[in-house]
C-alpha cells in the first residue's frame, strides 16, 4: 500500500503519534460496513418508539482526524434521526494543533 515516499512517511507518523496506520486509516472511509457481534438475543430486542433525544458525547484527546470522523459517522449512520439530538465533540487539550484546523473545517 505505500506508493512513494509521502505514504512512508505518513505510515511511520501514525505509528509515531498514534500507534496504528495512519495511512490505511486515511483510505478506510467514513462509512465502512463492520460486523454486528451483538449477542442475538439482543439482535431481536426492539425499543419504545417514543424515546427521548439524545446528546452523544465524543471526548477524545491528540486522534487522528481519520479515526475521528470514522466515528462521528458512524453515530450518524446508525443511530436512528429522531433520537439523535446532537453530537458533541469535547476536545481533551489535544497538542496537536494540526487537528484542530482540519477539524474545524469539517464542523463547518
Amino acid at each position: 500500500m505505500i506508493f512513494n515516499e509521502h505514504d512512508q512517511e505518513l505510515r511511520d507518523l501514525g505509528y509515531q503519534k498514534h500507534a496504528f496506520n495512519m495511512l490505511i486509516s486515511n483510505h478506510l472511509g467514513y462509512h465502512r460496513d463492520v460486523p454486528d457481534t451483538r449477542n442475538v438475543a439482543c439482535k431481536d430486542k426492539t425499543c419504545p418508539t417514543d424515546l427521548p433525544g439524545t446528546s452523544v458525547v465524543i471526548c477524545f484527546y491528540n486522534e487522528a482526524l481519520s479515526a475521528l470522523l470514522r466515528t462521528v459517522h458512524r453515530v450518524l449512520d446508525h443511530t436512528p434521526a429522531r433520537l439523535l439530538h446532537e453530537i458533541i465533540l469535547v476536545d481533551d487539550n489535544s497538542d496537536f494543533d494540526d487537528l484542530k484546523g482540519e477539524l474545524d473545517e469539517f464542523v463547518k
